[in-house]
């Protein structure tokens, strides 16, 4: 029974491949279009480090709180309505409180991951 398999492998592995080796002059060229080309020098990347006591810009802020602000009023609006809608339910009873922390919810989320976004 171990013998078959031993047999069997090396066909295995060749069925998926139907042609030559590559030669060197693919080679060449793969690693000359990834370089940028032959002569052509690769972009540099200069990366600034920002530290984590560096100082926000203002515009971060303002888009933090804008964005927090957009999500926590669809989010209150939808919630609410939503609510009021269904407030028959026995499980549904107050859609201000419902809407007012769906808003509260949303407007932490989205500030929060709108000021720890970099960009």
């Amino acid at each position: 029974m171990g013998g078959t398999l031993e047999a069997e492998a090396p066909a295995r592995l060749r069925r998926g491949h139907n042609g030559g080796m590559s030669g060197d002059d693919d080679i060449e060229k793969l690693l000359a279009e990834i370089n940028g080309g032959p002569g052509k020098s690769k972009p540099s990347k200069d990366v600034a480090v920002r530290g984590s006591d560096a100082a926000e810009s203002p515009g971060r802020t303002v888009r933090a709180l804008r964005t927090g602000l957009v999500s926590g009023v669809v989010c209150g609006a939808g919630v609410g309505a939503a609510t009021f809608l269904l407030q028959w339910l026995p499980l549904i009873d107050n859609p201000w409180s419902s809407g007012a922390g769906a808003f509260i919810g949303a407007f932490l989320t989205g500030a929060t991951l709108s000021a720890t976004r970099k960009g």
